[in-house]
Parts: C-alpha cells; structure tokens; sequence
C-alpha cells in the first residue's frame, strides 16, 4: 500500500517536472509559506507587547493584596490574643472596675479627699 502511494507522488513529482510547473509551484509556496511564518511571529509579538501594561497592573494588584494579606493575619494574631486575654477573671475584674466602676465584696476604697 505505502509502495503505492509512493509512486503515485513520485509520479506527480515527475509529472510536474515534466510540464515545468513544478519550479513554479515550489517557488510560491515556499513564499507563502515563508510569509504565513512572518505574520503569525509578528502577530505574536505584538499580542505580548500589547499585554504588558496588564501584565504590570496585575504584578501591582498582587502585591497590594499581598500586602492586605499580612494586615489582616496580623490583625488576626490580634483578636486571638484579645479572645484568650478576654477570657481570663483578671480581665473581666480589670473591665468591671474600670469601665462599670463595680468593686469586689470586701474590697477597701480609697477616695482622694485633697481634690
């Protein structure tokens, strides 16, 4: 089958050699093959210089919201050592005294008469 087509092709090689168009034929594909290769490459070029302010936008806005990333696990390592502070009775005494004015039972105050 392969010995078939291989004549078959031979023979249209020869063919066209015999009738002189083969040169011809060879000479303006190579051309237009040579040309397609010149667009495609120019049209890829240009499409990746297009793409370069976006390219520099993006690599700008990554390192934003990296930026925003380590803000927020900071402020996360933050509300985890209020959440464990808050917890404690030592805190929740510090807040009632100070912010509410209560006192433990038994508790002695002092008030500043000089004022």
């Amino acid at each position: 089958m392969l010995r078939k087509i291989d004549r078959f092709l031979g023979q249209m090689v020869l063919d066209r050699k015999k009738s002189g168009k083969s040169d011809f034929f060879t000479k303006n594909i190579r051309k237009l093959s040579v040309a397609v290769v010149a667009v495609i490459v120019f049209a890829m070029v240009f499409k990746g210089l297009m793409q370069i302010p976006q390219i520099n936008e993006n690599k700008r806005r990554i390192s934003e919201l990296n930026a925003g990333i380590e803000y927020e696990k900071t402020r996360q390592r933050e509300i985890e050592e209020l959440k464990d502070k808050v917890d404690t009775d030592e805190y929740i005494e510090k807040i009632a005294s100070d912010k509410l004015g209560l006192v433990k039972n038994n508790a002695k105050i002092f008030v500043d008469v000089s004022e």
